[in-house]
């Protein structure tokens, strides 16, 4: 079966926007520049500098709170007072910490026209999943327990539901084979809370023989607009902070309704940055939702698969040709502000940079 991870890196985003060059391009600035300043890497993953009691911490796309030994510490005291923090990320909380956001335009590097926008819905969501953790996993069990109780209630076909690809890959697994897919799933569902693994027993009974889990032969491009909504798993998502992917806008590039499980107020912030996030089509009414997870109404991992599939039944009910003219305006606008955003780039860094060197 071999690593069916990293082929995620052959898509069309990557291939077409050169993000992770773009990415790694100015991390291996900063980088030159912190060096030269006098600071020494003191982390293996070169994303922490020490230059006496002052640090730095220069982390792109990943949430930068990943970097922190303070495990168990409250996202405003991650790190220490001395402690400058270069990162895309967008902090919604006050912190200890000096916080220094690259300009908005960071997010050109996603710039690209998907191949293919011809939208022709087959199922109702897309969801799409290459690596396994406990928020991942938890919003998987509640997608399918629902898909049970449709099957079950409404006398649907289970696998015709949804277009999934869940294929439980971790770092830790050598992901070469069925069974060691379903080790990794079996791995994690014991390290969920007790009364996860008594609400979804049934689920995981189901779900396991099944993994690594794909019910259609699509190409990763094809399922996004083979699908009705495209459920977005952002890699990070918390309270305090939003960190963002490929993911997010290869969705906002693509003319097909969508939602996305992300730090709190992500949609939010991605409106404020002059994004279409179709809120006529999706109230996002999840985005303003705590990360606590009880698997009840009222839970933003519930409410989530919810408000998704109520968008859905209401797309059936419209007329398909002015929903198709909608999302394909969305799209256009969202690819032309990444557009703008590309061109935009180098000024804003240069004129932000300095500012950033005065603090470190």
């Amino acid at each position: 079966m071999g690593d069916r991870y990293h082929s995620i890196y052959d898509g069309e985003v990557f291939r077409t926007s050169a993000c992770i060059w773009h990415e790694n391009t100015v991390m291996d600035f900063v980088r030159s520049q912190l060096i030269s300043l006098g600071y020494h890497s003191v982390s293996g993953n070169n994303k922490v500098y020490q230059k006496g009691n002052q640090q730095a911490v220069i982390c792109l796309v990943d949430d930068f709170s990943t970097c922190s030994q303070e495990h168990n510490t409250a996202f405003p005291y991650k790190f220490s007072k001395n402690t400058v923090v270069i990162t895309d990320n967008h902090v919604t909380v006050p912190t200890e910490f000096t916080v220094c956001q690259l300009p908005a335009s960071f997010f050109g590097i996603y710039c690209h026209t998907p191949a293919d926008q011809t939208w022709a819905p087959q199922r109702r969501f897309n969801f799409s999943v290459n690596r396994l953790d406990t928020k991942r996993m938890l919003v998987m069990l509640e997608l399918w327990n629902r898909c049970m109780y449709m099957a079950l209630t409404d006398g649907l076909q289970l696998d015709d539901l949804d277009l999934i690809n869940f294929n439980c890959w971790t770092w830790s697994s050598a992901n070469d084979s069925a069974e060691t897919f379903q080790q990794n799933f079996t791995a994690q569902w014991e390290q969920l809370e007790e009364h996860y693994r008594t609400l979804y027993a049934h689920v995981f009974e189901d779900l396991l023989p099944r993994m690594p889990f794909r019910n259609h032969t699509l190409s990763h491009e094809h399922s996004h607009v083979s699908a009705w909504l495209n459920v977005v798993m952002e890699t990070y998502s918390s309270d305090a902070n939003i960190a963002l992917s490929e993911k997010m806008f290869r969705a906002l590039c693509l003319p097909v309704p969508w939602t996305v499980y992300s730090g709190k107020h992500t949609v939010a912030y991605l409106r404020s940055l002059g994004f279409d996030v179709m809120p006529d089509l999706v109230p996002h009414n999840y985005d303003g939702m705590i990360e606590n997870k009880t698997a009840a109404y009222g839970d933003k991992m519930v409410d989530f698969i919810f408000e998704g599939a109520d968008a859905v039944s209401k797309y059936k009910q419209q007329e398909f040709e002015s929903l198709r003219d909608r999302c394909q305006a969305a799209a256009q606008h969202n690819q032309q502000k990444l557009a703008d955003m590309q061109r935009q780039w180098p000024q804003d860094f240069a004129a932000w940079w300095p500012q950033v060197v005065n603090l470190l």
